[in-house]
């Protein structure tokens, strides 16, 4: 199991314990969700985004269970109390074993692209592989060991996730999204996680009335997009310059530009507003 933590403890239901003990728990459960959210000066960003995709991730794997925002609060105040890390990604996960449910929560290692790497943009390769099922964030251990073999070996960024049938579906950690002339492009929601920071683009594009639309791309058609952009919580919004050997203007294209702005603005807007 990789470990992605940064620290030697966190919660595990309302108790200060271990990451040992965190990691036990989770490799003995037999279903495990998770969701990452990032702090900006202790402020969860889009929180209410976030545990409303990790409450329908427990629905989607058979459990009745979920979770308030008090909840999720209490949780996140607990590790900055005893560990005073303000920015920074938390990984919340539900796990349970036989009929005993688990709510843990630690700091998660985190990465956020500086402007050097947003022009030179990522760098991405295909991956004939897909989410049993789509809309839930469930933890594969296996899997995410294959991928980050993948990124390593290739020195890339990104897996972008291909189905057997040759459609592009998404990233391994992020949304894709392609721009067609005025036109943005991804995939339908039932074949991918419903990413938070994807659900903010979307917004965005209706606001500003930029094209959007939700179809099943192709392999073959990759070629054809002026652009390319991934969408994650650490991420923001990256543009990707290469899909194996394909190359793209993402970083200077002005409809991923202007995404870039506004997303940030609604970043800001939230973190201000923000209650707890």
């Amino acid at each position: 199991m990789i470990r992605d933590n940064i620290l030697a403890s966190g919660v595990m239901n309302d108790l200060f314990v271990s990451i040992e003990e965190i990691f036990e728990t989770i490799e003995k459960s037999g279903k495990t969700v998770y969701e990452v959210i990032r702090l900006i000066d202790g402020k969860p960003l889009f929180l209410e985004d976030h545990i409303t995709r990790f409450n329908n991730s427990i629905n989607l794997i058979g459990e009745a269970d979920s979770y308030t925002r008090e909840e999720i609060i209490d949780l996140i105040n607990t590790l900055i109390f005893h560990q005073n890390q303000k920015n920074n990604n938390i990984k919340i996960t539900y796990s349970k074993i036989e009929d005993k449910i688990f709510l843990l929560g630690y700091y998660t290692k985190s990465q956020y692209p500086d402007r050097n790497k947003i022009i030179a943009g990522y760098k991405a390769v295909l991956l004939y592989e897909e989410r049993e099922n789509p809309n839930a964030k469930v933890l594969n251990n296996d899997l995410k060991e294959i991928i980050s073999n993948i990124l390593e070996e290739e020195k890339a960024d990104e897996c972008i996730y291909v189905s057997e049938y040759g459609e592009v579906l998404e990233g391994s950690r992020t949304n894709i999204f392609f721009i067609k002339g005025n036109s943005v492009v991804t995939a339908p929601d039932q074949e991918v996680l419903l990413g938070t920071t994807r659900k903010k683009i979307e917004e965005i594009c209706h606001q500003k009335r930029i094209a959007i639309h939700k179809k099943t791309i192709r392999v073959e058609d990759l070629p054809i997009f002026d652009a390319v952009f991934a969408t994650g919580t650490s991420i923001d919004v990256m543009p990707i310059n290469l899909i194996g050997s394909i190359v793209y203007h993402s970083s200077v294209n002005r409809i991923v530009e202007s995404l870039m702005r506004e997303y940030e603005k609604e970043k800001k807007s939230y973190i201000n507003q923000f209650k707890k």
